[in-house]
């Protein structure tokens, strides 16, 4: 069990690691570009619930610091792209859009007030599972109806497949937790399918003009 959680701890140093960089080209990427064509406003906020959400579970079952620290960085990343997103977006933020910030200031004001209790955040947790699913659904519907992924970097979601297995191992192997294990696999297997798509559609505008000639 010892060498079991030292292989854990490795692994989770791994993914610490590549996720202090995993958005850092694609925030560089829209800043020097200013082109945020695919990158889908309303899968990042729901991104961003389902992160807050799971680093408020971890703190709550008083798992390690070192098994949600990768989390807590890629919330902070996808809080700095939502922000990119905002001031380069070619059309202003709709009521929808408000609305998620609106209701995710609401939401940690509750727990900062602590209105919400330690059960309350296991048992979203339980959700957020449906929670992912409808925010890569949010980025691939995005991607197939631009068909322009030229503004999203690859690198990034290669490090969130890994991560998601890896998060996998340690939820099953060492916390022995399905919930933890169950939402990073079912995130692995988007984020893998969002990479393809990356690839495919990373040149698509290009091609298409390239047909009109």
């Amino acid at each position: 069990m010892v060498e079991l959680q030292q292989v854990g701890d490795i692994l989770g140093v791994t993914t610490l690691v590549g996720c202090l960089v995993a958005q850092v080209p694609q925030i560089l990427a829209i800043i020097k570009s200013k082109n945020v064509d695919g990158i889908s406003f309303n899968g990042f906020s729901i991104e961003i619930f389902s992160l807050t959400i799971q680093v408020l579970y971890f703190v709550a079952q008083e798992y390690s610091i070192l098994s949600y620290s990768d989390i807590a960085i890629l919330l902070i990343q996808d809080y700095v792209i939502v922000i990119l997103l905002i001031i380069y977006g070619k059309e202003p933020l709709g009521l929808r859009e408000y609305g998620n910030v609106f209701g995710y200031l609401i939401a940690v004001a509750s727990v900062i007030i602590g209105t919400v209790s330690k059960d309350m955040i296991v048992m979203v947790m339980q959700g957020v599972v449906l929670l992912n699913i409808v925010s890569k659904l949010t980025f691939v519907s995005s991607i197939l109806a631009t068909k322009d992924t030229s503004a999203m970097e690859p690198a990034a979601w290669i490090i969130f497949v890994y991560s998601n297995a890896v998060r996998v191992f340690l939820g099953y192997a060492l916390l022995g937790d399905m919930t933890i294990v169950s939402q990073h696999a079912i995130n692995g297997f988007f984020n893998l399918a969002i990479t393809c798509l990356i690839f495919k559609y990373k040149s698509g505008k290009k091609e298409e003009e390239k047909k009109k000639e």
